[in-house]
């Protein structure tokens, strides 16, 4: 088990970090994680990308309201400032983490 307060939350506040909360055997899950690397590789900014599977990490499924997966959330400052649901293409998940970085996190 990660230490999610320093690896999401403390670290959220040098840059953003992406928390794919996700099912173990989860087609779209798996489809979304290798989405998620591949974008977070092509943005010159640094952001982290973490992905945690619900099972492991149940205490966060409240916390965080996980009703679905894979759910994507996007920390920044120490806190959710974006997500998503669902599995979706490399081109939406690079706007949305252009939105929603630009307009949250100073450069």
């Amino acid at each position: 088990m990660i230490d999610f307060d320093a690896l999401v939350i403390q670290k959220s506040f040098s840059h953003p970090v992406i928390v794919e909360f996700s099912a173990p055997g989860c087609g779209p899950c798996l489809w979304m994680e290798k989405t998620l690397v591949e974008a977070v590789k092509e943005i010159k900014d640094t952001i982290d990308f973490v992905s945690l599977p619900v099972s492991e990490y149940s205490e966060y499924i409240e916390r965080y309201q996980i009703k679905s997966n894979p759910t994507t959330i996007l920390f920044s400052k120490g806190v959710p400032i974006a997500r998503l649901k669902g599995a979706l293409p490399k081109m939406v998940v690079l706007q949305w983490i252009g939105d929603h970085i630009d307009s949250n996190v100073e450069k």
